[in-house]
């Protein structure tokens, strides 16, 4: 098992319990980022995934302790 702190950003918070920033995870080794946005069932509104400060791919398998951050598509004009 690992454990992760996972970030939603903006308007992701709406996947969290009770709209919080933040929480933490416990989950199987191996475990990839895209998988986590899954379990949120944010998958589809998540536009960029970050561990620390480095954006990584859905792909990427999380380390114990990483800090895993989902941004959402920016919007402006």
């Amino acid at each position: 098992m690992i454990r992760v702190e996972v970030h939603m950003h903006g308007n992701l918070r709406r996947f969290l319990p009770a709209g919080v920033a933040s929480m933490r995870l416990e989950l199987a080794d191996g475990t990839q980022v895209g998988e986590v946005a899954r379990q949120l069932q944010a998958q589809h509104e998540v536009w960029v995934a970050s561990i620390g400060d480095t954006v990584v791919s859905f792909a990427a398998p999380l380390p114990d302790g990483a800090l895993l951050d989902f941004y959402p598509q920016l919007e402006g004009g």
